[in-house]
């Protein structure tokens, strides 16, 4: 296959898995007018013909951190918790421009590439 044909092949493959998506979604949105979930965890319903629906809610929690814990100052735990993670911005830095410090610590960190991405425009009016 030639590049074009390629490309051609990728934009439909990539437009029949939205339309699969959206209907995916559509029917998602009729089964639960008939099994509604719970607010929050999971449920299972078994069908007649044996299968399985399982439903799972979700509620997503977003506060304002400073206030939530001067509210709570004097509770002996808190309900926030804080997250240590790599700042890849800056390794990314380090790799590229301090191979001095990248050496340095180097032993502690894994990299991987990770999917390369494609995308393919198709110009208006073509």
């Amino acid at each position: 296959m030639t590049i074009e044909e390629l490309s051609a092949a990728w934009l439909a493959a990539r437009q029949a898995e939205a339309d699969a998506n959206a209907k995916r979604v559509e029917i998602e949105q009729q089964i639960l007018k008939l099994i509604p979930a719970r607010e929050e965890g999971a449920m299972s319903t078994e069908l007649p013909n044996g299968w399985k629906v399982r439903t799972s809610g979700k509620m997503i929690y977003s506060g304002d951190i400073d206030r939530l814990l001067e509210l709570t100052k004097a509770w002996p735990e808190k309900p926030v918790k804080s997250k240590l993670e790599l700042d890849t911005s800056m390794l990314r830095a380090i790799r590229s421009d301090r191979p001095d410090l990248w050496r340095a610590i180097a032993p502690a960190i894994t990299v991987k590439p990770a999917k390369v991405g494609v995308n393919v425009e198709v110009p208006s009016g073509v």
